[in-house]
């Protein structure tokens, strides 16, 4: 009887395996992987939002910090008006937070001043604002009524005329007045602009300025002057003034030989000069 030889060690072939202790994959689930990343997200906004308090109370303490209110307004360009009247209208940022002043407010208030065309206001850390005023120049004294008012080239008026401002030697300008209305300005702008370009035209003219007496815009598109010591009108029109007033100055010798009484002499048509005798 034949038996099968014994065969020592492992078996050579692997049997079955017993599920019983087989390793199972394990994989997250997916609401596990959301919560993760919730969790991540979470912990992102929470830091940004630390980072934001922080800062919002870094600013809130920066802002009513002593170092930034404000201690001093440095001004420049300003002639006319004072340092004293500058700091009675914006008297109210002192003791304020340099960065909280509100400077588009600052700029409204000085512009209610008739003497400030321009304003420009701007921060200079750590405590100071800087002001540059543009103020209004005066080309005239215009003569409403019985007063006389300073008025610029756009009929702004800046003050009434007076012992304070004898220093401007300027000549008196009639017809400036603008048609009465309930909210319309008291000096017609146009006329304004065209009386300032004649005494524009005679700046290089000293000996003119100071021949003139009188100076009218009443008629439209038409300077009328009066020479000092000559009661005889002259029709400039609105251009070549200078010339204009050459050409009379010549005719003048003409007129005093014939003893002519002259009412007016119109000098705005080139060559042809028209006169009006007195009756």
């Amino acid at each position: 009887m034949s038996s099968a030889p014994l065969r020592r060690g492992l078996p050579t072939g692997a049997g079955p395996a017993d599920k019983r202790f087989r390793r199972a994959d394990i994989r997250p689930t997916r609401r596990r992987r959301v919560l993760v990343r919730v969790w991540r997200v979470g912990r992102i906004v929470l830091v940004v939002a630390v980072l934001a308090a922080l800062g919002v109370t870094a600013s809130a303490h920066v802002l009513d910090s002593r170092f930034l209110t404000v201690r001093s307004v440095t001004v420049q360009g300003h002639h006319r008006l004072t340092l004293g009247e500058i700091e009675a209208l914006i008297g109210f940022v002192r003791g304020e937070s340099l960065m909280l002043v509100d400077l588009d407010r600052m700029r409204t208030v000085l512009l209610d001043s008739p003497w400030v065309a321009d304003v420009t206001a701007r921060r200079i850390l750590p405590a100071t604002i800087d002001l540059r005023i543009v103020e209004r120049e005066p080309v005239a004294l215009a003569r409403l009524g019985q007063q006389l008012y300073l008025v610029d080239e756009d009929g702004v008026i800046m003050a009434e005329f007076g012992p304070q401002y004898r220093d401007f030697d300027l000549p008196i300008v009639d017809g400036l007045a603008a048609p009465r209305t309930p909210d319309g300005p008291p000096i017609d702008a146009a006329r304004a602009r065209l009386a300032a370009r004649f005494l524009r035209a005679l700046e290089g003219q000293p000996a003119l300025m100071r021949a003139l007496s009188q100076v009218d815009v009443s008629r439209p598109n038409n300077v009328v002057v009066l020479l000092a010591d000559d009661p005889t009108m002259l029709y400039l029109g609105d251009e070549q003034f200078v010339e204009r007033l050459q050409t009379y100055l010549e005719l003048t010798p003409t007129l005093e030989e014939r003893e002519r009484e002259v009412d007016y002499i119109d000098l705005r048509f080139g060559n042809r000069v028209f006169l009006k005798e007195r009756k």
